[in-house]
């Protein structure tokens, strides 16, 4: 079944016998052929933003131009997340099938895997990759003896957060600093070079090419209504059996999730809340796991789904000390692009330490925290500012009277 493909090992690490039935189908197809399957199937970009696959294919196919880039975007750096690094470790051929294939879709003739700089084994692993994939004739000239052309590079990212967003990813490929661009135009429309650019994740490629080898009737028979197929969960934090786990949309609730894969809060201690798509998501407290996982059933209780990444929290860590760690990790990770998001995610550290010291915040701080927040939220032009703050209120939405000053849960400061 679909839902134990994505995810399963690779039986061999030799390019030779590894079977590239997807792309082989893929290439008796028009480019439109495959962007329309991918569309049926109702995939969403895997990355975090759940952007709709099908739909950014189908545009960036009606651009024109001389060259358009594919980008595989391997610079996991969301904390929490490292499906991308089972992915490229375990099934490095289905990552270069989904790359392939999606450029053929798009009619892409060059393109980039951007791996973060301390993946190590993935970087090595994909060197031999590429190498071995020009030998076979899977990459370059005439692939598989067709009339498609494509050339892909490996880049190593540097270390920072930021370069996770498209734009800035696309930066750090030119050589430039890691820093977002503004929108529009967007990088279907002028991205790398200025020229049409597809930007997306690991996971997403190697489900596109899942999509293409199954038929969109059959990966699309998976999940729910508005969220298709299987997604790579990364269980960590406070949790007994921390790992890489598929689950089919809407199969499993977040609360099995937990008990059933990974076993339980570990040490026996109490669940207070998960983290359910990285650092830039709303929490969700305990009393609300009895929630099926899909995007939809996660948005509706205030939160999403993200990268995948559940960060599991038992009731032993002090909520201030986590609200500050957080901010810290934004406050380092900014591009310093947008003023508000540079300043203000300092000042956010600065109040939260402040914090700490006195043993918790009065309603008038939490209000100026909040008020900071929606500041950075609108004037920030990408996702790191505009959901830096999510965490913290979301902290403030569901234990505030935990996080007040002694002595002034009552008091307006």
């Amino acid at each position: 079944m679909g839902e134990r493909q994505l995810l399963k090992k690779e039986a061999t690490t030799d390019i030779t016998e590894h079977n590239f039935s997807a792309l082989e189908k893929a290439l008796t197809m028009e480019g439109a052929e495959v962007v329309k399957e991918i569309k049926e199937a109702g995939l969403k970009g895997r990355g975090g933003a759940g952007f709709p696959t099908g739909l950014k294919w189908e545009l960036a196919l009606a651009e024109e131009a001389d060259d358009k880039y594919l980008i595989c975007n391997a610079d996991e750096a969301e904390t929490g997340t490292f499906k991308d690094r089972y992915l490229m470790e375990n099934v490095p051929f289905k990552v270069l099938e989904g790359i392939i294939i999606a450029a053929y879709a798009v009619g892409a003739n060059k393109g980039y895997i951007y791996i973060r700089g301390e993946y190590s084994k993935p970087i090595k692993i994909f060197t031999k990759v590429l190498k071995d994939a020009y030998d076979e004739g899977l990459l370059g000239a005439s692939i598989l003896d067709s009339d498609f052309n494509f050339d892909l590079r490996l880049i190593k990212g540097a270390g920072a957060y930021i370069c996770g967003e498209e734009t800035a990813l696309l930066n750090s490929i030119e050589g430039k600093r890691g820093k977002s661009r503004t929108k529009p135009p967007y990088p279907i429309q002028s991205g790398l070079f200025g020229q049409p650019t597809v930007v997306n994740n690991v996971e997403t490629l190697t489900s596109a090419r899942e999509i293409i080898d199954l038929g969109a009737e059959e990966y699309g028979a998976l999940g729910t209504e508005e969220s298709k197929g299987t997604k790579l969960v990364c269980l960590s934090g406070d949790i007994s059996k921390p790992g890489v786990y598929e689950v089919e949309f809407g199969e499993l609730t977040i609360r099995e999730i937990i008990e059933e894969l990974g076993q339980g809060v570990k040490n026996d201690e109490q669940l207070k809340f998960i983290i359910p798509g990285g650092a830039s998501t709303s929490i969700i407290p305990a009393e609300k796991m009895d929630v099926d996982y899909s995007y939809e059933a996660i948005a509706e209780i205030g939160s999403s789904l993200g990268s995948g990444a559940i960060i599991v929290l038992d009731d032993t860590h002090s909520l201030l000390d986590l609200m500050v760690n957080v901010s810290r990790f934004f406050m380092d990770e900014t591009c310093g692009t947008c003023f508000p998001c540079k300043d203000g995610n300092k000042q956010l550290n600065y109040l939260l330490k402040k914090a700490v010291q006195k043993g918790g915040f009065t309603k008038k701080e939490i209000e100026l925290i909040r008020s900071i927040g929606e500041t950075i939220i609108l004037s920030a032009r990408c996702g790191l500012g505009q959901t830096s703050s999510n965490f913290i209120n979301s902290i403030f939405d569901n234990y505030q009277a935990e996080v007040l000053q002694r002595g002034n849960e009552d008091a307006e400061n």
